[in-house]
């Protein structure tokens, strides 16, 4: 992911499941790991006992939980999320489009990531 534009586009490519934990991080902005992943799978299971199929092939804790941590992995290694000393935190260049977007960060402010892309 080089440019911001081009990583913003790529977000929009980005699979349901990890444009969930996109989507958390947009509001949240920073999380523990512990935290995250656990307020994750229970979105995650919210949302399969509510229709949402496709987010996860198992329905099973442990199963979302590795799910949950392999995204993650992924958006860091992509450079989408930061993380550092057990927090989970939006990538620098991602915090300054949030603040270019909404007018700032406003943690616990839902964030629609399609905003990002106008």
């Amino acid at each position: 992911m080089a440019d911001a534009p081009g990583r913003v586009e790529e977000l929009m490519r980005l699979d349901k499941l990890s444009r969930l934990v996109v989507s958390y991080f947009l509001k949240h902005i920073s999380v523990g790991e512990i935290v995250a992943v656990m307020d994750l799978r229970e979105e995650v299971r919210r949302r399969v006992r509510e229709g949402e199929k496709d987010l996860v092939q198992e329905n099973e804790s442990v199963f979302i939980e590795r799910e949950v941590m392999r995204v993650l992995m992924e958006l860091v290694r992509k450079g989408v999320l930061y993380y550092r000393n057990g927090v989970y935190s939006l990538s620098p260049w991602l915090i300054e489009l949030v603040k270019k977007r909404f007018g700032g960060l406003n943690p616990g402010v839902p964030k629609p990531l399609e905003k990002l892309v106008e």
